[in-house]
């Protein structure tokens, strides 16, 4: 889309962004137009002039020095040829600064607009009742343009500042608003655990569960915030190998308390074959999660101090907790092997397990409340 920027030179006139009529790669023709108020004739509110300019090193364009036409003498004459598409381009430039003026005047200070399309000016234009009609006639529409301006306000160098105008206009509408995407957030969250239950793929979980940070935090009884995502905890040698990454590093939001979680998938056994007569290990892959994340949490422990030192936001170490993500309880079919899981995840020591449809549990219970009228 095109922009039109302008400046004011004064209370009743304003330039405006120049007009490209010739360009070549040192010198080019424009035309400099300033909108103005025009008492005698307010339709003719434009002025401006024709500007050879010479680039320069940095990139700027500067005028190029001109003799005043006071100076031509008997029998001189000044000639300035406009080719028919520079014509037409000078045409094109000049409509949208009339009509800026008609709906704006002289605008003050520095200002950047963008001209739309007449379809989406029109829209824009809609009234409240207009508005809600179209949307509700075409909902497939309405969500896509849900979608851009959500990508809009959370990418927009002006966020903060169109956040606060949104609050502050509908203060009373925000809560519900918020309510419903977090609802919508969730069950998106829910969906995709039933589609992708059976994947066992970490790579997918730990990248699925990156996207969905709100999905970890159901986990603990208090706010925490995301630290990193395959957090460096030590363990390099001297030839650079070595290195300990968890999945993710998690904070206690009010003391930043670190908690360490590692994730593997729905399809992790959780139990191996059967020992004894009823008697049930931990599968060798649950194990080795276990031994991998206090194995992460000791190298965390011994090279704190080195990790931490640089970090914006220095974590406070206390007794890190750890988490293991892993498993389905689908798998623990007879009540024998249901109680000999229960048995030795309870008895862990500094290690929580778990399962993935526990996890997602959590979520499905918030959206029973959330949805149950009061």
């Amino acid at each position: 889309m095109k922009t039109i920027q302008t400046q004011s030179t004064s209370r009743s006139s304003a330039g405006c962004n120049p007009i490209v009529l010739r360009e070549g790669e040192q010198v080019r023709l424009v035309f400099l137009p300033t909108l103005v108020d025009n008492p005698t004739n307010p339709k003719a509110s434009v002025d401006g002039c024709f500007v050879y300019q010479r680039k320069a090193r940095s990139g700027r364009w500067y005028p190029v020095p001109t003799m005043p036409l006071s100076s031509i003498k008997a029998g001189e004459q000044f000639k300035l040829t406009i080719h028919a598409q520079e014509l037409r381009t000078l045409l094109e430039g000049l409509v949208p600064l009339y009509k800026l003026y008609e709906q704006q005047g002289v605008p003050l200070g520095q200002k950047t607009f963008v001209q739309v399309d007449r379809n989406i000016a029109n829209f824009l234009r809609l009234g409240q009742t207009e508005l809600t009609e179209f949307l509700d006639s075409h909902r497939e529409d309405a969500t896509s343009l849900l979608l851009k301006l959500v990508k809009w306000l959370a990418t927009s160098t002006g966020r903060r500042e169109a956040a606060t105008q949104l609050v502050s206009l509908a203060p009373e509408q925000m809560p519900a608003f918020t309510a419903l995407l977090g609802l919508a957030a969730i069950k998106d969250a829910l969906t995709y655990w039933r589609s992708n239950k059976t994947n066992g793929a970490e790579e997918f979980w730990q990248q699925s569960l990156s996207e969905r940070v709100y999905v970890l935090k159901q986990i603990f009884p208090y706010p925490v915030v995301l630290f990193r995502t395959k957090a460096y905890v030590g363990g390099k040698q001297i030839d650079n190998k070595g290195g300990k990454e968890v999945d993710f590093l998690i904070g206690i939001e009010t003391t930043d308390a670190v908690i360490l979680v590692e994730i593997k998938t729905p399809q992790t056994p959780l139990l191996g074959s059967e020992y004894r007569d009823g008697v049930y290990p931990l599968s060798r892959d649950l194990s080795g999660a276990i031994s991998q994340i206090l194995n992460y949490r000791q190298s965390l422990l011994r090279r704190f101090d080195g990790i931490t030192s640089e970090d914006s936001r220095r974590p406070t170490l206390g007794e890190p907790r750890c988490i293991v993500i892993a498993g389905n309880t689908e798998q623990l079919a007879s009540p024998i092997t249901r109680e000999n899981f229960e048995l030795q995840r309870e008895r862990l020591r500094g290690v929580t397990i778990l399962t993935f449809d526990e996890l997602f549990l959590r979520l499905e219970h918030l959206v029973k409340l959330l949805e149950e009228p009061f």
